[in-house]
């Protein structure tokens, strides 16, 4: 095939460099790079775009192969880009479903799946059934990174069903594979076994080394899981050599923290630290965020295990730090960027006048590595500059040239802010993904509020929060990020998942954060909070409240859980435990927890409060309607009580349907 080389087409020349180059692909890829430049040098100089894509696209493939990841996007962008241009469909389908595979492994979920679908509707117009199949599976292992089996497994069965008719061999072995891992977290080892080793005999029939350490690592999982270390260890080694020898930074991080695994099962520490930060250092280089949040996991699990809690602890909050920004990266980057807006914003020369390092390094403590609480800065910024403004209304003559300036400052300040609390609160298409039918009616009676709503999901359960803060507008805003912040901490330490044991923490952090010690002259803010658990698998739902009850309608009958009537904060009764209800859901129930905005609403023909017993009669009358529209219902009865009386508080009311 070289020989052809000399044949006068160039682009014949560069059709041939780049076949030459896949053949390594399945073999130590680094030595077929050098194709590949040359096939890019011939590119340039007869200046054919078209081609000079082909080789960006095999350039983004192999960049996402030795795990430089930055680089791939780079060059697939590049192919992208020609391929639209020249409307060449068939190599931007090619070109978007790499993009996919690299923001996957990156941890940017939401930057894949737009790029699998986008790669399959193009597909599907060219009827290329070999490309469907590896867009399936590449969709199959997004959704099993997402912890959703059955649709991964749903997208692997149809990959494998068109390899199977097209007799691709290496596409068949590469869905057992990933069919095997898929039943290993389901636990069926049966399947497990069967399917590895298909894969493993077929990578072995095929020649291709990557593969081939893929499915020995797989197979040492599964007899380690069968309690054979030895044998776990064998090859696990088998597979590492291997990918040594092909320069695959990616997988050997993953195998180097498999074998500390074992090595930690056997309490053998030093050989498990030794192999941890050899994965460590390896995903350092990459800057692949899935695998340095396994490291840091596993550095806690170690140095946990021979007491070394301080190293521990500084492990851990690493492994939470990303792998939080795994599922949150377009949260956090908006996030920043309002806050250096924000920032900019400011006068930077008032924030000296207003003593707020010390204010400020008061509140952090030692949980002000959670991103929430660099918020902190900003609100209290607000709040002093309120106080200040008020201090100097003795100064009239100045005040009254000023009025209109300062008030457009202000209000400018707190609208940033507003925009900070709501870039915070749970995305729409997060909540609908957990809690199909539900509805949210937040209603803030000022700019920014006191109240928020808290949604998130561990071990497979919905934990669902309502919580009413001290005040509203900033002073609210202010104790809400502090609420929002320790409760993400408090669901990510290693806790029973029980709501009692979510709000004891939760005053244990508010009384500290804000020094509360029960003195005449401190603080006495907290919350009010209503938080449950579902769990659907069991049929099971448990409430702890903070003065919040929580309402669940079965029949067109009300079942009320209720809360504790102590908050989270100082209180006679703090050193006792909020009560946990525990009670067996049914289909069709439908629970609400709120704040205490809605009932206290003044309004009506004889100005009084709206109270907790029309609000029961309004639930129990919108029970046939749907969740959006139960909401709607809830929002015009709001509307025609409040009249023109002011709202005089935040309204927060949650619905959920089972």
């Amino acid at each position: 095939m070289v020989s052809l080389l000399n044949r006068p087409d160039d682009t014949v020349k560069i059709k041939i460099l780049i076949d030459i180059y896949s053949k390594y692909e399945n073999g130590k890829i680094t030595d077929g790079e050098k194709y590949l430049e040359h096939a890019k040098t011939i590119a340039e100089e007869i200046e054919n775009e078209k081609w000079l894509a082909h080789v960006s696209l095999n350039y983004g493939k192999y960049y996402n192969i030795i795990g430089e990841f930055e680089s791939s996007l780079r060059y697939l962008g590049l192919a992208k880009e020609t391929y639209q241009k020249y409307n060449l469909k068939t190599g931007l389908g090619t070109a978007y479903n790499n993009m996919g595979v690299t923001y996957e492994k990156q941890g940017n979920y939401n930057d894949a799946m737009e790029s699998y679908i986008e790669a399959l509707n193009i597909y599907e117009t060219l009827t290329d059934s070999s490309s469907l199949a590896k867009t399936y599976l590449n969709l199959g292992l997004l959704y099993f990174r997402q912890d959703d089996y059955e649709k991964c497994g749903e997208f692997y069965n149809k990959s494998l069903e068109i390899r199977i008719k097209l007799k691709d061999k290496p596409g068949m072995a590469l869905v057992y594979n990933n069919l095997g891992i898929l039943n290993y977290y389901l636990e069926d080892y049966d399947n497990v076994s069967n399917y590895f080793e298909m894969a493993y005999k077929t990578y072995k029939e095929l020649g291709y080394l990557r593969q081939q350490a893929m499915a020995l690592a797989n197979l040492a999982e599964i007899q380690n899981i069968l309690g054979q270390k030895d044998k776990s260890l064998k090859y696990y080694f088998e597979a590492l050599k291997i990918e040594q020898d092909l320069e695959n930074k990616n997988e050997q991080i993953s195998t180097l923290l498999l074998i500390s695994d074992v090595y930690l099962s056997r309490n053998d520490y030093a050989n498990a630290l030794r192999y941890t930060n050899e994965g460590l250092a390896l995903a350092k280089e990459t800057k692949a965020k899935p695998e340095l949040s396994a490291s840091y996991s596993s550095l806690y699990q170690i140095n946990k295990e021979i007491k070394n809690y301080d190293e521990a602890l500084k492990y851990l909050e690493l492994h939470k730090l990303y792998q939080d920004s795994l599922f949150s990266e377009t949260k956090t980057k908006q996030i920043a960027e309002l806050q250096t807006k924000y920032e900019t914003k400011k006068k930077e020369q008032q924030i000296e006048n207003l003593e707020s390092e010390k204010i400020i390094n008061a509140l952090k403590i030692k949980r002000q590595r959670n991103f929430s609480i660099t918020l902190l800065a900003g609100f209290l910024f607000i709040f002093l500059f309120l106080l200040i403004l008020f201090k100097q209304n003795n100064k009239i003559r100045l005040a009254n040239r000023l009025l209109s300036y300062q008030k457009k400052q202000i209000t400018d300040s707190i609208e940033y802010a507003s925009r900070i609390q709501t870039a915070v609160l749970p995305p729409a298409e997060f909540i609908s993904g957990i809690i199909p039918e539900h509805f949210i009616l937040y209603k803030p009676r000022d700019i920014v509020s006191g109240d928020f709503y808290w949604i998130s999901q561990k071990e497979g359960k919905t934990i669902v929060a309502a919580v009413d803060c001290t005040g509203h507008g900033v002073p609210g805003a202010f104790m809400s990020m502090l609420g929002f912040a320790f409760l993400n901490e408090i669901v990510n330490k290693d806790l029973e998942l029980k709501p009692n044991i979510i709000l004891n923490n939760l005053r244990e952090y508010i009384k500290e954060s804000l020094h509360q010690t029960g003195q005449e002259n401190e603080a006495k803010d907290g919350m009010d909070i209503a938080l449950c658990v579902i769990d659907q698998q069991s049929d099971t739902l448990q409430f702890s409240g903070a003065y919040n009850s929580l309402l669940l309608i079965r029949n067109n009958e009300i079942i009320t859980l209720k809360a504790d009537r102590m908050p989270i904060g100082i209180h006679l009764s703090e050193k006792k435990s909020f009560t946990n209800h525990e009670i067996t859901t049914q289909k069709g129930d439908n629970i609400y927890i709120f704040s205490d905005g809605y009932i206290d609403q003044f309004g009506g023909k004889d100005d009084r409060k709206f109270k907790i017993k029309p609000f029961k009669e309004l639930l129990l009358s919108i029970q046939e309607k749907t969740m959006s529209e139960q909401k709607k219902i809830l929002e015009k009865r709001y509307s025609e009580w409040k009249g023109n009386h002011e709202q005089i508080d935040d309204v927060l009311v949650i619905g959920v349907h089972l």
